[in-house]
Parts: C-alpha cells; sequence; structure tokens
C-alpha cells in the first residue's frame, strides 16, 4: 500500500466515511417518510419544505380512474387498424394532389397505399376494427379512439415530436411531463412516467 494519501485518508477508509454518510442520507429519509421526525424541516423564511411532485388535487372532476397511453412510434398504420377508409380500397399505388413539406422540400403529389385488412363494426358504438385486432374487437366500447389528430409534417420524427410535446422541434416538455406537473406523482422513491424506447 502507498504511503501518500490524496486527502489524508486511505481508499479503505474514504470508503468506509462515504458509505456511513450515504447510508445516513437515506436513513434521514426513509426515517422522515414514516414520520418519524415530528416537524419538517423550514428554512430561513419559516416555509416547509413541499415536494413539488406531491399528488395534488385534479382541476377537473376525473371521469378516468387510470389511463394506459400507449403510442407506438412505427406501429400499423391508422388505414390498417382502427381508421376505416373504404373510399381507399382499389386504389393502391394511384397519386393524389396534396400539398406537404418533408425531405423532398414541398410536395404536391402522393402516393395512396390502400388499407391491407377488412374492416368489421364491433360493439355498441358500431366503431370499425380490422382484421388485425379480433381479441381488442370486443373491447371497443371501453376504448376512446381519438381519430382528429393531424400533424404539420409528414416525416415520422417530426410528427412524433409533435404528437408528445405539441411541437415539431426537440426541447419541449412532452405530454408525460405535463401530466406529472399537473396531478403529481404518489410514490417519491419511482419516476412519475416512463419513456421506453425500443
Amino acid at each position: 500500500m502507498t504511503t501518500s494519501n490524496f486527502c489524508g485518508r486511505t481508499r479503505r477508509e474514504f470508503l468506509w466515511q462515504a458509505g456511513g454518510g450515504f447510508a445516513g442520507t437515506a436513513l434521514a429519509g426513509m426515517l422522515q417518510g414514516d414520520g418519524f421526525f415530528s416537524s419538517a424541516v423550514q428554512a430561513a423564511e419559516g416555509k416547509a419544505h413541499q415536494n413539488p411532485l406531491a399528488p395534488k388535487p385534479p382541476h377537473f372532476a376525473p371521469k378516468a380512474k387510470s389511463v394506459i397511453f400507449l403510442f407506438m412510434y412505427g406501429g400499423p398504420s391508422h388505414i390498417d387498424t382502427f381508421d376505416y377508409k373504404p373510399a381507399m380500397k382499389g386504389r393502391d399505388n394511384q397519386t393524389i394532389t396534396v400539398k406537404t413539406f418533408g425531405r423532398g422540400g414541398h410536395k404536391n403529389e402522393g402516393r395512396i397505399v390502400e388499407p391491407r385488412w377488412n374492416f368489421k363494426q364491433y360493439g355498441q358504438c358500431g366503431h370499425w376494427v380490422s382484421d388485425l385486432f379480433p381479441n381488442v374487437a370486443t373491447c371497443v366500447d371501453d376504448i376512446a379512439f381519438l381519430q382528429s389528430m393531424t400533424a404539420d409534417s409528414p416525416i415520422h420524427g417530426s410528427a412524433m415530436l409533435m404528437m408528445n410535446s405539441g411541437k415539431i422541434q426537440s426541447g419541449s416538455p412532452c405530454l408525460g411531463s405535463w401530466v406529472n406537473y399537473g396531478l403529481g406523482s404518489v410514490n417519491e422513491n419511482l419516476p412519475g412516467f416512463v419513456v421506453m424506447l425500443d
């Protein structure tokens, strides 16, 4: 073992002291959560610290008890799943007049890709679902379908950003962060929402 110590301690002493400090911090946090400390620590102004992400009452009376939001980037096309477009059948590879701005600049023509699956109506609501989802089709009365969404760009990357943040350019808060900000999180030890990439 070398005799020249960078901070006057051996590596073993440093790790022991640092470990004790981390354990003490964790223990204090757990005891505070269990109510062991009777009063919250107050700042000089006399205001007690409050977690900004603690659960808050909603602005409006909720109708749903929970929400599972699945945004499947790169998933099946809307016209192959839940968006019935009978007028597109038989028009595969035809070109139509469009006004879009994408990778190739301004475009005046686009190519039609017709649905690859057959559709049937299901449930009391009579929503059209393709043969691709026979099991999901039995639950259509319990599903909210949003079919009014548009994007300012036909490019999937920027349209994905717009779907999740409302803007084509990155850097804006996403849907999950707004929900977490508005409602708070019931668990201090886990994130309020999770983004999982493939």
